[in-house]
């Protein structure tokens, strides 16, 4: 294999060349969706959306939408609670989340403001929560970060793949915390327990072996069945998108999606004693947003439906268990401060005067090459659904190019 392309820019830091069978050069354009197919994501993302809610007022009847509306007035009396939940997660959430997208753009020598960064975020949640499309607000701003990027060299291979590894970097620290807080939450009952469990080691051991695939790949790949998995294009575009980093950029992203589940955890203790929940301690709720995550993977109009039946599910799971009407009112306060930063980035979108119908555009002829690798990035769309409820669009491009230094 040819040795790796190496950053022209000095690093003090370079994976092993044993990366190069991740190294694949993914120039070509990809296909543009067929019209059919992305009108059926559309339907099967709002026959999900509209189907679990309709599920859950058959569920819970008349009764549940009165207790509901009850449990929301209870909140407003409570707003400094409120005001809480939209600081940490709207304010503070979107600046971290900016911070650890920064971390990975800028090694690849595009220096991305830390405004533009938790901009682009913003922008993407107003697509994922306004727009029923199929085009995911990941592959919008994927693309404006090429267009960005064009004096600097970047390219949408980069651009897409910056937003696939920081949608990893949010998924592992969410799924340690919920592990590190198993045992301090009684009130998880045994077969929740081991669910997380299971999902929890199986995604951080996957992640962190993602991280430094030069070890291992070279080896696995001769293996029979493994090595047939691996050198499909779609696995081998996913793992090569964490190729691309060197350790200390992805540590420093790491660090900052630490910092952002704490705030995830917060905002959702913050909103859940606004309703009355008491009995769920900020623990608990470390295992129950992971879990929840993992439930937003289904395809949905902006997590609606989806989050709902599973906040529904999991607080109903504990000992003793969260009403049914406290644990959907608490969804839809999250889905509330959550389009608060939808308004915001459909506005500062606008307002800066992009066109919308070229990244539209150019985003759609990227989905089938971003769905390509969902089936090997399903992780990371828990990660996205974790924080804003995105459709899943994940993209797996690596050009192989290593990538060190700091963030």
């Amino acid at each position: 294999m040819p040795a790796p392309t190496v950053d022209p820019q000095p690093s003090t830091e370079r994976r092993s060349p044993a990366a190069d069978p991740l190294a694949g050069p993914s120039t070509a354009p990809p296909r543009p969706a067929a019209p059919g197919r992305r009108v059926g994501r559309v339907v099967v993302r709002v026959a999900i959306s509209v189907g679990l809610l309709v599920l859950i007022y058959v569920l819970g009847g008349r009764k549940l939408v009165t207790d509901v509306g009850a449990n929301l007035r209870a909140a407003a009396a409570h707003p400094w609670l409120l005001v809480a939940a939209v600081v940490l997660y709207a304010g503070l959430g979107t600046v971290i989340r900016g911070l650890r997208w920064q971390a990975l753009v800028r090694p690849l020598g595009h220096p991305i403001s830390l405004w533009r960064s938790s901009e682009l975020f913003m922008v993407g949640t107003f697509f994922n929560q306004i727009l029923p499309t199929g085009v995911g607000g990941d592959a919008v701003k994927a693309m404006l970060l090429a267009r960005d990027g064009r004096a600097n060299r970047l390219g949408a291979a980069r651009a897409v793949s910056t937003v696939l590894v920081d949608r990893g970097m949010g998924l592992l620290p969410l799924l340690a915390f919920g592990l590190i807080a198993l045992p301090f939450t009684p009130g998880v009952t045994p077969a929740v327990a081991v669910f997380l469990a299971v999902i929890g080691l199986g995604g951080v051991t996957g992640l962190a072996l993602l991280m430094r695939a030069d070890l291992w790949w070279s080896r696995v790949e001769r293996w029979p069945i493994a090595g047939w998995v691996l050198r499909r294009a779609a696995v081998a575009r996913f793992v090569g998108s964490f190729a691309e980093y060197g350790v200390r950029a992805l540590a420093a992203s790491l660090g900052w999606g630490i910092v952002f589940t704490v705030l995830l955890v917060g905002t959702n203790a913050a909103l859940g004693h606004a309703v009355g929940i008491d009995s769920v301690s900020v623990a608990t709720w470390a295992t129950v947003v992971p879990l929840v995550a993992l439930s937003a993977m289904l395809p949905s109009i902006g997590g609606w439906g989806v989050r709902e039946m599973g906040y529904w599910t999991i607080l109903g799971a504990l000992t003793p268990p969260v009403a049914q009407d406290k644990a959907v009112a608490v969804s839809l306060l999250f889905q509330a401060v959550n389009m608060l930063v939808s308004i915001a980035g459909g506005l500062l979108y606008l307002f800066r005067g992009d066109h919308v119908a070229s990244p539209l555009a150019d985003a759609e002829d990227l989905v089938l090459a971003l769905e390509g690798g969902a089936a090997s990035g399903a992780a990371s769309g828990a990660a996205n659904g974790a924080e804003d409820g995105d459709d899943r669009a994940d993209v797996a491009v690596g050009d192989g190019r290593t990538v060190g230094g700091s963030g």
